[in-house]
This record gives structure tokens, C-alpha cells and sequence, in this order.
């Protein structure tokens, strides 16, 4: 049984980067998005690192005062999808995510479209990249 205790005062705020958490692994699931990007910083440190941050190309504005949130994105989007569709699936999962594991309401979404590639050359794009890496670390 909880018992009220009117001399308790709590406070529940958040740091930028769980928010940053949450949108980036809610829309790297999403169908037809194929990554978020970052600035060139973000993308060397992801290059040196075993896993990709989650909240690489999450820019957040949160207001802890008002309980509110404003989140904007980089992403490459597949190629042959619908780019207004992704967006409508993209908002409606992360109202739901930052909804059921906060206590914010996302006030603005916004998503910059960097890159539109197919599957295949997003993937032959990665593994370039993962052997460009990894010739740089054994020389390393």
C-alpha cells in the first residue's frame, strides 16, 4: 500500500541523449529507412567503434520544464519507397515509443533526407566501408 506524502516533492527529468536513444532505435526500425546519419564526427567515431550510436543523427530539443519534445533527423531513405509514407510510419512509431516510455509529448518531428539508395547499394556502401576500416586498424 502507498501511503501520500505531501512533504515529498519528485522531480523526473531527462537527459538529451535517452531521448536520442529512443527515437534512434525506434526509426532504424522502421521499413524504408536505412540509417540515420550523423555529422562527419559522428560517422569517424561509429567507423572506430564495434556498434553504431543509436543517437547518431538524433538532434534533440527537450524542454523538461513543459514535458515536452522536438526531435529532428538525418536519414537515408530506401530508394523506391514511398518517402511521405516512411515519414507517417516514422512519427506514429516514435509518438508511440516516447509516449509509452516517458512522460514527454513530442511537439515537432522533423526528418532531413540526406540520401535515397537501394538496399543493395546501401549494403555494398557498408561493406566498403567495413573493409576501408578494418585495412586502417591492422595498420593501426
Amino acid at each position: 500500500m502507498t501511503t501520500e506524502n505531501p512533504k515529498l516533492e519528485t522531480v523526473l527529468t531527462y537527459n538529451d541523449d535517452v531521448l536520442a536513444k529512443i527515437a534512434g532505435n525506434t526509426v532504424r526500425d522502421v521499413d524504408g529507412v536505412l540509417s540515420l546519419e550523423g555529422n562527419l564526427i559522428d560517422s569517424v567515431t561509429d567507423r572506430f567503434s564495434d556498434e553504431t550510436d543509436p543517437t547518431t543523427g538524433v538532434k534533440v530539443d527537450l524542454d523538461n520544464d513543459d514535458k515536452q519534445v522536438k526531435l529532428t533527423m538525418d536519414a537515408v531513405l530506401e530508394y523506391g519507397k514511398s518517402i511521405p509514407a516512411v515519414f507517417d510510419k516514422v512519427t506514429t512509431k516514435l509518438c508511440s515509443a516516447i509516449d509509452s516510455k516517458t512522460d514527454l509529448k513530442p511537439t515537432e518531428i522533423k526528418i532531413h533526407v540526406k540520401d535515397l539508395m537501394t538496399r543493395e547499394e546501401y549494403m555494398k556502401s557498408n561493406r566498403k566501408n567495413d573493409k576501408s576500416d578494418s585495412k586502417k586498424k591492422d595498420k593501426d
